[in-house]
């Protein structure tokens, strides 16, 4: 069972926040393994899968990188880590950015950078959504640069914090 499946969704790129979180804590609820503590053995085993389950799937979805990640490869687009980036114009953006957050030096010129980087990840997020149209699916070289565009987006976004 895939994550979509598990938490009740049709796969798709946009989710609501607010239905995913209910969807979960529902599922975390139901599922609980404190719920099962006086079951069998194997009933306990059980719950205490189908709760990790439930939790691996939320975290999948509730972020929007990993959730198009996996939403990519259940329909045969799958992010090749070890290929190179190809964007030269892309490169040089990033390393620019890394060079301004090494010269960041107090908190409004860091959230200053932190927009920056936050419209740039909307922006390519935008372009992943446009580049997966019905007429464009099978685009798969184009999806796989969105994807690892997002992806140094993130990381950058993580090593801000």
């Amino acid at each position: 069972m895939n994550a979509f499946t598990l938490l009740g969704f049709e796969p798709t790129l946009d989710l609501d926040d607010a239905e995913l979180k209910s969807r979960f804590e529902l599922l975390r609820t139901q599922f609980h393994p404190d719920r099962f503590s006086h079951g069998s053995a194997l009933e306990r085993r059980l719950a205490v899968q189908r709760a990790a389950d439930i939790n691996a799937a939320y975290a999948t979805l509730a972020n929007p990188l990993s959730r198009a990640q996996f939403y990519f490869e259940l329909h045969g687009i799958k992010l090749d880590e070890a290929r190179c980036m190809d964007d030269a114009a892309f490169l040089m953006q990033q390393m620019e950015l890394r060079e301004a957050l090494e010269e960041v030096h107090d908190l409004q010129a860091r959230q200053k950078l932190r927009q920056q980087v936050q419209q740039l990840w909307s922006q390519s997020w935008q372009a992943l959504y446009c580049t997966y149209s019905t007429e464009n699916q099978a685009d798969a070289p184009s999806i796989q640069r969105e994807l690892q565009r997002l992806q140094f987006l993130q990381r950058f976004l993580e090593q801000m914090e």
